[in-house]
């Protein structure tokens, strides 16, 4: 999983499994990077209507002609944050997927617990920028198809663990959709309980996920 623009990432290990990699204490970013994060912190502490690319520049203490230089408007900032945010979450969802040699369902809550880690890292609350009506734009076409398919793995590894007899769900493509979304859920939680430990969350979502599963998974 690539670092992202919170500095949250996943990457691979040397048993494929992916972790998560935050930027190196004491290492400030520059060019891009310092742009995003500054614009990511202004979108989430007081709304993306209200921030302009004036109050990005102002942060990030640079003309706004040279924020133009990477970026041509505010909403090229707020697609490469979504895509960045989501991106690692498809990454190992694919991985994950074609794990074919484990049980579905312990890879579905490995998804399940990656994903909430994810959401619940980093110094801002990104996620929060998915409930955006802006999001439906053309131009966050590349964030909304990443989203769908990992929700279509959601889906698929739902539907296998239900085939394999480790899951107690009937619907599979409705019980995928309420793990998706209590997946996401978290961003709520996370709005609300600032400081939350990722860890913590994973463990409660988790556990939350295996109950709707009907989960049964060997000791």
């Amino acid at each position: 999983m690539t670092t992202t623009a919170t500095g949250v990432g996943r990457v691979g290990t040397g048993d494929d499994r992916p972790v998560r990699r935050s930027r190196p204490q004491g290492k400030e970013p520059v060019g891009r990077e310092r742009i995003l994060d500054a614009a990511a912190r202004l979108f989430v502490e007081h709304g993306y209507a209200a921030t302009t690319t004036r109050s990005i520049s102002t942060a990030v203490k640079i003309k706004q002609p040279s924020l133009y230089y990477h970026f041509p408007n505010k909403e090229a900032m707020l697609v490469e944050l979504l895509v960045a945010t989501a991106e690692p979450s498809l990454v190992a969802a694919r991985g994950l997927l074609a794990a074919t040699d484990r049980p579905a369902v312990d890879r579905l809550l490995e998804l399940v617990r990656l994903d909430v880690q994810l959401l619940a890292s980093g110094p801002w609350n990104i996620g929060s920028l998915y409930l955006l009506p802006e999001t439906a734009s053309p131009q966050c076409a590349p964030f909304r198809e990443m989203r769908a398919e990992l929700a279509s793995i959601y889906e698929a590894l739902t539907c296998q663990a239900i085939a394999d007899g480790d899951a107690d769900a009937v619907a599979g493509r409705r019980t995928a959709a309420l793990l998706f979304s209590l997946v996401e859920a978290i961003i709520l939680r996370r709005g609300d309980e600032p400081g939350l430990d990722p860890e913590v969350a994973a463990d409660d979502v988790e556990r939350a996920a295996a109950r709707v599963l009907g989960a049964r998974r060997a000791a």
